[in-house]
């Protein structure tokens, strides 16, 4: 079971990642999470203010928004909490939360609360800063053999099957996802994963074009 340590750490501490490379892999460190959101926030303001080389302000809008959304409220949310724990507030999150922790290590009050609260910020935060990744599947869904779907345009497109997953994911088959833009037929977890590669094998779809996990970037 997660601890609260665990998750203020993981919120506020830089860690070390595994950053796939054509030799295999090196190492880099990644920004603690609640950092990783004010940049988001500073270069979304960047780029709607003219200045930087973030591209065109409207093709940013929606992270601009929820990003600064989310910040406004985890950094208020922080504030309130230092002070009913009697700790400084500064306004900045990362200082305010570790300072927070500090002081309710003499708390007697339950942590499933403050947990929660926490995780479901990591939750957001990397959904935020880091989106799945989106992969087409070329071929005929194997379960309602559809080669083609109506998009919200109207357009009839080919290759129905799409594929979600985050490459930065400790198990990536358990966070992928694939659906059938055509019938809705979802597929997600190991074994669901393992079932539409199967099932791809067996029917006219070439088996490659369901990839290896492990080679995902």
């Amino acid at each position: 079971m997660t601890d609260l340590l665990t998750v203020v750490d993981e919120l506020t501490l830089p860690k070390l990642v595994k950053v796939p490379t054509d030799d295999g892999h090196t190492w880099a460190t990644e920004d603690p999470l609640l950092v990783q959101l004010q940049e988001a926030v500073s270069s979304s303001l960047r780029s709607g203010s003219g200045s930087g080389s973030g591209g065109a302000p409207w093709t940013r809008n929606v992270l601009d928004s929820d990003a600064l959304h989310q910040a406004a409220i985890i950094t208020s949310m922080i504030g309130d909490w230092c002070r009913i724990a009697g700790a400084e507030v500064t306004r900045d999150p990362v200082q305010d939360l570790r300072a927070w922790y500090a002081k309710r290590l003499s708390a007697r009050d339950p942590e499933t609360f403050y947990l929660g609260v926490l995780q479901k910020w990591v939750t957001t935060i990397r959904a935020l800063v880091n989106p799945p990744k989106t992969l087409e599947i070329l071929g005929a869904c194997p379960v309602c053999k559809a080669v083609t779907y109506t998009n919200s345009t109207g357009d009839t497109v080919r290759n129905p099957l799409v594929m979600t997953y985050r490459p930065d994911t400790a198990n990536m088959h358990r966070a992928a996802r694939a659906t059938c833009r055509a019938c809705d037929t979802i597929w997600q977890g190991d074994e669901a994963m393992e079932e539409l590669a199967a099932e791809l094998k067996e029917g006219d779809t070439p088996a490659q074009t369901l990839p290896n996990m492990a080679e995902l970037t």
